[in-house]
């Protein structure tokens, strides 16, 4: 990506909350407003309009379900002067309301939860795919689990248990938004090698969509998450199911 251009996007991501007009994100690209817009839609695939709309959206997700502030001071936290527009175009983005994100991002963390009949399929996707080991322990249960994007949340929205790696696995009711997929088994090395892991993300999931991944699992002292900046979650997945 072209220098310029990323300080734009940098800039964005430092000020989503301040009222930024395309002049201010052409300063920041030391750059015409015209030539600045031109360039960063051919470098982002969006106008910078939409980029800013798009970060605003993802903090304030992130918001809805991390903490207890009401939807009006979100919306003003994420840089929205009406919280008739951010509503309106939340929905229209996400799918369902700020209020109906918040609700679904606190059920049930675990897999057994059965949506209302009006929420289907238009909060939920769902996440399917198979299982690919590094070890010869096909038979070995295997442990999945959708995680948030947020690094704050150590518990699956949704998890699966596997009977082994030749079943096909799918995890339905996944809300709305954008997750990773880990999983984890027991291996029969020693230390890091006594577990094998896996992660894939992230992955948008869409009203009634269907997102087909393939989940490798390797040694944990191999593993490398989809995101650097994450932790590996997926050790937890076990004690879910036991506890």
């Amino acid at each position: 990506m072209r220098s310029e251009i990323e300080r734009v996007v940098e800039g964005i991501r430092e000020r989503y909350s301040e009222k930024l007009t395309l002049g201010d994100l052409a300063d920041m690209a030391r750059l015409s407003p015209f030539h600045m817009a031109r360039i960063f839609r051919q470098e982002t695939g969006l106008p910078p309009a939409r980029f800013l709309a798009t970060v605003r959206l993802e903090k304030a997700k992130k918001k809805l379900l991390s903490t207890d502030e009401s939807v009006a001071t979100i919306s003003a936290d994420v840089g929205y002067d009406s919280l008739g527009t951010f509503t309106t175009r939340f929905t229209k983005s996400v799918g369902v309301s700020p209020g109906r994100y918040r609700r679904l991002g606190l059920l049930s963390t675990v897999s057994g939860f059965t949506p209302a009949a009006d929420d289907a399929p238009y909060a939920y996707g769902s996440i399917a795919g198979k299982v690919c080991r590094s070890d010869e322990m096909p038979d070995e249960e295997i442990f999945i689990g959708a995680f948030s994007e947020s690094l704050g949340n150590d518990r699956p929205i949704r998890c699966f248990r596997l009977e082994g790696a030749a079943a096909p696995w799918r995890i339905d009711n996944v809300p709305v938004g954008t997750w990773f997929v880990e999983g984890t088994s027991r291996s029969g090395g020693e230390g890091d090698h006594s577990v094998v892991m896996g992660s894939v993300g992230p992955l948008w999931i869409g009203p009634g969509a269907e997102v087909e991944v393939e989940l490798h699992l390797v040694a944990a002292a191999k593993v490398r998450l989809a995101d650097n900046n994450r932790r590996p979650l997926a050790f937890a997945l076990p004690e879910i199911f036991h506890s």
